[in-house]
């Protein structure tokens, strides 16, 4: 038995991130990861979706390059694009073994199992720990009408790495993972489908988002159906048929199921720890992510939180800094948690859609600038969306942001320190914008909310 004093359970976001913190603090933390450094967000997520996305971008601007003068003949490789899919993982891999190494934290290559609540066996080695973080991410829900087969019917994890594209997908699911690879697969030539049961495909955005994003998509033929969910599915020769419950068929060469993501707890044995997971999975912690076990804490994926890696990276820090004995730590406020989108158009938002805050009763006002009357946007001939802005009437404190277009998802970063900072939308506007820039709609759709707005 081998006593630690932290002891992190997977390496992901919330675990790499939590550990070298935690290094920072004298924690001496040893983490236990039986795949690839990274988690899902580095290996099957995150890095290598923005990598294929990239690839898509450059694609379409050089197929609309014409718009600005230049006429190109532009081909792609579909092998040497998802080779760059994976290069962009395994550089990433290697920065955070760099990390690791810079600060003398200890990894395990194992799988992880806990025998009491604060030991730990991983492979051959158990550990006593002073202090557990689990931090091991989420896996693929399963459909519950049909399996994903890994040929005809694939998950994310497939999606990313084919060595062929086919000729047509119905992808199963709007929301971001359905939309980011919808688009990826359009514009390398695929007829896409998705279906999403709720009436618009990213339902968890702001209705004008959701809206700007449908007709984009449809000018790009991708066929959209909402409002109804896939009942059956059944494999052909040429591919699968699926059966709608609105009495409609969709066949597709092949089917991506994009339902969702389930907490990756089963395989911990828990009940050894005295931790019990709700009915989904998820561990259940309080406001600072401690399990009902002292010295027990839980982030990311694994607790019932927003599914993002900024998210788990932040929650283990705060774990982190509480082990180590801070005083005056916060509470992570997670309405102030962006939330990014990375297609074309790109999506960001942060705080209140305009439909909860008048379900909250809330008086408040609204500022909307398109960046068609951008400068920079119209220079650079992306003038598709707009920044939505939300304000309280009285205080004119920031409700919430929704932008849709290019660049979206680095000007939602502006927000994000003044959202927090509870700034005004009269404070904001103080600070001189860049121009020409696209952070200029910005300023413009917060002096739109104050009716003050001057290039629109």
């Amino acid at each position: 038995m081998e006593k630690v004093k932290l002891l992190i359970i997977g390496a992901g976001p919330g675990g790499y991130v939590a550990a070298i913190r935690a290094a920072q603090l004298g924690l001496e933390p040893v983490v236990i990861e039986r795949g690839f450094l990274g988690g899902t967000c580095l290996n099957r997520g995150c890095i290598p979706t923005k990598a294929l996305i990239s690839a898509a971008e450059t694609f379409n601007s050089i197929l609309g390059a014409e718009a600005l003068g230049i006429t190109a003949n532009a081909e792609f490789d579909w092998t040497k694009v998802d080779d760059h899919a994976k290069n962009a993982a395994a550089k990433n891999r290697m920065g955070i073994s760099y990390l690791f190494k810079k600060n003398n934290v200890r990894l395990v290559q194992a799988e992880a199992k806990f025998t009491s609540p604060h030991t730990v066996k991983a492979g051959e080695t158990e550990f006593d720990a002073e202090n557990i973080i689990i931090a091991t991410g989420s896996v693929v829900r399963d459909f519950p009408n049909f399996s994903i087969d890994n040929k005809k019917i694939i998950s994310s994890d497939q999606a990313l790495f084919q060595a062929k594209l086919p000729k047509s997908l119905a992808i199963i699911g709007g929301g971001v993972i359905g939309v980011e690879l919808g688009f990826v697969y359009r514009t390398f030539g695929v007829e896409v489908t998705i279906i999403e049961a709720m009436n618009t495909i990213i339902p968890m955005e702001d209705a004008d988002i959701s809206k700007e994003l449908t007709k984009e998509f449809k000018k790009k033929k991708i066929k959209i159906i909402t409002g109804t969910s896939v009942e059956k599915a059944e494999k052909t020769d040429s591919g699968v048929t699926l059966t709608l419950a609105n009495g409609n068929v969709v066949e597709a060469e092949q089917v991506l199921s994009c339902v969702g993501r389930s907490p990756n707890t089963a395989k911990l044995n828990l009940e050894a720890a005295g931790i019990t997971p709700d009915r989904r999975g998820f561990i259940p912690v309080d406001e600072f992510c401690r399990t009902n076990v002292p010295g027990i804490y839980a982030v990311g994926d694994v607790i019932f939180t927003p599914m993002l890696a900024h998210t788990a990276e932040h929650e283990g820090i705060l774990a982190v800094e509480q082990i180590a004995g801070m005083k005056d730590l916060k509470p992570i406020n997670y309405l102030y948690n962006p939330a990014c989108i990375y297609c074309t158009p790109s999506i960001a938002s942060m705080g209140l859609k305009e439909a909860q805050a008048a379900e909250k009763g809330l008086k408040f006002k609204v500022g909307k600038f398109p960046f068609s009357a951008n400068g920079k946007a119209v220079a650079s001939n992306h003038t598709t969306g707009f920044v939505k802005v939300i304000i309280d009437e009285e205080t004119h404190k920031l409700l919430g942001v929704h932008i849709i277009g290019n660049g979206a998802t680095d000007l939602i970063s502006e927000f994000i320190p003044a959202m927090n900072a509870g700034l005004t939308a009269e404070e904001i506007v103080e600070s001189i914008h860049p121009h020409p820039t696209l952070s200029e709609a910005s300023l413009e759709a917060l002096l739109g909310a104050l009716g003050r707005a001057i290039h629109i």
